[in-house]
Parts: C-alpha cells; sequence; structure tokens
C-alpha cells in the first residue's frame, strides 16, 4: 500500500485529491464551496506572510533507532527522524482488541532495540520484530480486583528505557516489564484511572492519573521519589497529555486537565512556574473544555504547549513568562523542527508557524470530509515530521504526506480502518495504529 502521487492539488478553499492510481482509482475527496464545520468558529487563521516571503528550512533527516515514549523522546523533539522516501507497507500484525463500544484504543506503540511495542485496549502489551512484524511475546496487565469490567480504556500508554518496558493502564495500574520476555518487574497501584501515557528519562519515570496525580517513580524499583496533586476536572478529554522532562535541566513540564501548565525541579518536585491554558474567547464546542491533551515541548530554553481551549503558547522554560501566544486550540502536540513548528487546530488547519514569534507562514485544510456533517467525530493525529514530509493520519482512514515547506498535499495512502493515534518513526519506518488494533509499518 505505497503512498500514491496527487495528480492535483488545490489548496484555497477548495481541495480536490485524485489518486494517481491503486486505492482510490477514481475516487474523490472533493471539498468545495464553502464549508463551515460544528466545531470550527467564525475566525480564519491567516498567514502573517505573503506566499515565498519565507522559506522554510528543516534540520536534515536523520535516523533514530529508537521512539521510546509518547512524543518521541522524553522532550518530546524528534525533528525530522529518516525513512525512505516512497513509503511502502512492510507488514501489518494484529496487537489485540481495539476501539469499541466501551473501550477505546489511546496508547501509541513505542519502538526501541528494533523492537515494536504495542498496549491495546484490553490492557495487553505485545512486542514485535520491527523488521517483520512478528510477535516475540504478549502480557496481561491485570488489576488487582478479579472483576475489572468496570474500567474502559484499560491501556494507557508505554514507554521504553534501560531494557524495561513501562506501561500505565485504566484501572491505576504501573507496570515494569522486562523488555526480552515480557516478565513484570514491579508494578505500582495509583488507586485512580491513568488515560496517559509516561514519560521516561534518566532513571525517573514521570506517571499522571485521571485526576491530576502527578508521580515520580525511581524506574528500578518503582519506588515514588515525589508527587503532587493539582486541581480535579469534571469534563475532560479522553487521553492527555504526558509530562516533557529535560534531564540536563532538571525539569519536568507537566499539563493537567483543568488546563493548568506546570514547571518542576524534576528531582525534588519542587514548582517552579504555573500558567494556565484557557482562552478568553470561546469559538467551539472544545474551547469550552479546559484539558490539555497536546504534550508539551521543551525545546532548549523554551515551552511549546497547546490547549484544546483555543489558545497556544511558547513559554521561557526559566521564567514561565509567555514569550508569545496565539489562538489556536489543539488535542495534538505540536511538532518542533529547527527554527519552524507545525501544528493541527482543531479546525482542521494545519499550520507553518515561527517557532521564536508565532506567527503563521502557511496554512491549509487537511481534507476531513465533504461536508460539515461528514466532519462530525473525525479527528487528525499528527503532524510527524519525516524525511522532509508531514505525516498526517485522520480517523477516516487517510494518512497524507504533505510538504512542509508550502503546505501542498504529496500523497495518501487509506487504511481499512481509521487512525486516532499519531504516528511514529524508527529504524527507517513509519508506524501507523488502526482503530482495530493493527499495527502497520511502512518503509
Amino acid at each position: 500500500m505505497p503512498f500514491h502521487m496527487l495528480k492535483k492539488t488545490v489548496v484555497s478553499g477548495a481541495v480536490l485529491l485524485t489518486a494517481a492510481c491503486g486505492l482510490f482509482s477514481e475516487e474523490k475527496i472533493p471539498l468545495e464551496g464553502q464549508r463551515i464545520s460544528v466545531l470550527e468558529g467564525s475566525g480564519v487563521l491567516q498567514p502573517d506572510f505573503k506566499p515565498g516571503e519565507i522559506k522554510i528550512t528543516v534540520p536534515a533527516p536523520v535516523m533514530n533507532s529508537s521512539w521510546s515514549q509518547n512524543g518521541g523522546n522524553s522532550r518530546h523533539l524528534m525533528q525530522n527522524p529518516y525513512s525512505d522516501n516512497k513509503l511502502k507497507e512492510e507488514w501489518s500484525s494484529s496487537f489485540g482488541s481495539g476501539d469499541s463500544k466501551r473501550d477505546f484504543l489511546i496508547a501509541a506503540p513505542v519502538a526501541a532495540y528494533k523492537v515494536v511495542f504495542a498496549i491495546d485496549a484490553d490492557g495487553i502489551v505485545s512486542a514485535f520484530r520491527m523488521d517483520s512484524g512478528k510477535r516475540i511475546w504478549k502480557r496481561r496487565l491485570k488489576p488487582l480486583i478479579k472483576d475489572d469490567q468496570s474500567t474502559s480504556m484499560k491501556g494507557a500508554g508505554l514507554a521504553v528505557m534501560d531494557k524495561k518496558v513501562f506501561a500505565t493502564t485504566g484501572f491505576g495500574g504501573i507496570f515494569a516489564l522486562d523488555m526480552v520476555t515480557g516478565k513484570q518487574l514491579w508494578r505500582y497501584d495509583t488507586g485512580m484511572p491513568i488515560r496517559i501515557a509516561p514519560t521516561a528519562g534518566h532513571g525517573v519515570l514521570f506517571a499522571q492519573t485521571i485526576d491530576n496525580h502527578l508521580y515520580a517513580f525511581n524506574s528500578a524499583d518503582g519506588s515514588v521519589l515525589w508527587d503532587y496533586k493539582s486541581v480535579s476536572e469534571n469534563t475532560t478529554l479522553v487521553g492527555g497529555a504526558s509530562p516533557a522532562y529535560s534531564p540536563s535541566q532538571d525539569v519536568v513540564i507537566a499539563a493537567f486537565s483543568s488546563g493548568e501548565i506546570r514547571a518542576f525541579k524534576a528531582s525534588t518536585g519542587s514548582p517552579l512556574w504555573g500558567d494556565v491554558l484557557v482562552a478568553r474567547r470561546r469559538t467551539n464546542s472544545l474551547s469550552n473544555i479546559n484539558a490539555i491533551k497536546a504534550n508539551p515541548v521543551i525545546d532548549g530554553d523554551v515551552v511549546y504547549a497547546a490547549g484544546s481551549s483555543n489558545i497556544m503558547v511558547a513559554i521561557d522554560l526559566r521564567t514561565g513568562a509567555r514569550i508569545w501566544e496565539k489562538e489556536i486550540g489543539s488535542t495534538n502536540m505540536p511538532w518542533v523542527a529547527g527554527k519552524y513548528l507545525f501544528v493541527l487546530s482543531n479546525n482542521f488547519d494545519l499550520l507553518a508557524m515561527e517557532a521564536k514569534s508565532g506567527k503563521i507562514i502557511w496554512n491549509i485544510k487537511v481534507p476531513a470530509g465533504q461536508d460539515a456533517e461528514e466532519k462530525i467525530g473525525v479527528s487528525l493525529n499528527g503532524p510527524v515530521l519525516t524525511n522532509n514530509r508531514l505525516l498526517v493520519a485522520t480517523s477516516s482512514g487517510y494518512a497524507f504526506a504533505i510538504s512542509p515547506y508550502t503546505g501542498k498535499i504529496l500523497g495518501f495512502v487509506t487504511l481499512d480502518d481509521g487512525v486516532e493515534i499519531s504516528p511514529i518513526v524508527a529504524g527507517g519506518y513509519a508506524f501507523l495504529t488502526t482503530k482495530d488494533a493493527d499495527l502497520v509499518a511502512y518503509k
């Protein structure tokens, strides 16, 4: 299933996609005329520069052997990982239970040591060979109580460090597994559901419960180093933001469902500064929810963070002062690459921005449906920059390759099922995870 090249791409109020060959044949996805989603606000995010005025450059692609956790690494800063120019499907493997009426698949896979790890909606962790998709082992993570049917979304997230696989679960358990065998090494029970993948680095594991309780663990034995309790929120989103951790700066940035973002001294848990990402102006249904679902990103002395409540900010890591803010709401992690960043808004916009100023260089609408009715319930996931193109996957079953320089859609693939988890890239492969718990490898 190769990425098809598009014969024609128009980005100016209407987008016409026609497959050059294969999966779509003569099928089209027209977005003609003025279509207004029920989730969209009335404002339009206009570029701050004339076309061609800013020439975007991104760091050269670098082969990364691992994608160790949600966001790629502990800082959520992967730049431009390498993959082949023409991505073709290499293998596909099922790793268990996907979305159902009561369970949701919310955890992204991770990769390290030429192995890909995934956790399904029922809390089963599987390890696959990266080159073939052959399953190496699987382990069901069980709650302390016998009846676990009261807890949905049992698999919350994974991280890999020091040849251990760390898993957080919807029934509140945090597990450390031997990477080679899947044998349980230690567990900790928080007593509250977890909907967020853990963050790992420098011998420390960070995990956060649904009631905004942040824990720091010694990754070797599971002992609690420190913890912090933020204000709970009654209304939130499925999933949440994994903390961003910079071991060299001894800082961890956590985002909560209350809209609070807070910096801590990672070694002691001492709070350093805080901010609240809640917009003054509410423009759509998502902007009425304060939760932060997008991972914060640490790039040098700057933190980039986006709230679902129609606000995105750059914050000075040392002081907590805002460098800039924009009226952009997002549930996807901003992707930072060199001097630029790319972000998917809640209104199906994909934007390229100057990292230092927050000014918009280009903006396109990613196809999510022919009209407002078809967009209901559709989610966009990404972007992930790999080998000089942005990957964006949709819950309606498409994955697009988009130019980071112009916003032009370069190609796409279709999947038998939709994608509600951002792609990952490791070892030259790009991995997509479908709602039906299929792990699909492209190379």
